[in-house]
């Protein structure tokens, strides 16, 4: 069995630095066997109803801006696959889960490949994309997790976001804001003892939207959380750069 991963991704230059958040999520990857394949959920493509990424595609998305050239250059090899996206709609439709693939959808964001490229050297495995589908409730995400375990034989579930994600409060130097660090504090103690309560009422704490000014970084966490069988995790990087952006990475099962 497979496990099911919450990774805080942060920036994406982080891919070229040998930083503490590279070395401690290359470690951990280093720790697991290698699935078949990897199911992905990442906070830079939400959509409306939920989607799947084209089945042909194998090219990365540079959706950021600003960053060294050597990023824009960077080049990882990843692909989808026909066969396993047919059956994860088919096996998830069994399920009265509502999915279609996104014809237009045909390039990998960065919370996918930076996060990958992080883990692997090289991947020689599919990489099967889900959207983040805005209109579903915390507790549809749970859900659709909790539908995805099916697939965690031969599959990787990984969730991709950030813990906290407020870069409009960020600063490159100063000590780590109070507000990120109780947040970071809360959701730690919440998903490591499986409290899902506490995981419930965290959209409505009063710093929820202090550190998540728009929620998409955090909603990955519901669908991990659900996918898991074991709902208690373990971290396995702490870490909070940039005075607010927590680099926290969960691991259930």
């Amino acid at each position: 069995m497979n496990p099911s991963l919450f990774i805080s991704h942060g920036a994406p230059n982080m891919i070229l630095g040998n930083s503490f958040t590279k070395k401690n999520i290359k470690t951990f990857a280093s720790t697991l066997e290698k699935p078949k394949y990897i199911i992905v959920a990442s906070a830079h493509w939400t959509t409306k109803d939920l989607k799947i990424i084209n089945y042909e595609t194998k090219d990365l998305m540079y959706d950021f801006y600003g960053f060294e050239d050597a990023l824009y250059e960077f080049k990882y090899e990843i692909n989808s696959n026909k066969n396993i996206s047919l059956n994860i709609i088919e096996e998830l439709k069994k399920q009265n889960i509502n999915i279609e693939i996104d014809t237009n959808r045909n390039t990998y964001d960065h919370g996918v490949w930076t996060t990958l490229a992080m883990m692997y050297e090289e991947l020689q495995i599919p990489v099967i994309q889900l959207s983040i589908p805005l209109n579903y409730s915390i507790e549809q995400l749970i859900n659709l997790g909790e539908k995805l375990q099916v697939f965690k034989k031969d599959a990787l579930i990984i969730g991709s976001g950030g813990l906290t994600h407020n870069l409009s409060d960020m600063s490159v130097l100063g000590e780590v804001k109070k507000y990120a660090q109780n947040f970071n504090d809360f959701v730690v103690e919440a998903v490591e003892s499986g409290d899902k309560k506490k995981l419930l009422e965290i959209k409505n704490l009063d710093t929820f939207y202090q550190n998540h000014p728009s929620p998409e970084h955090f909603l990955p966490l519901y669908i991990i959380y659900g996918s898991a069988i074991n709902k208690k995790a373990k971290s396995f990087n702490h870490e909070i750069t940039y005075t607010n952006l927590s680099m926290e990475c969960f691991a259930f099962d």
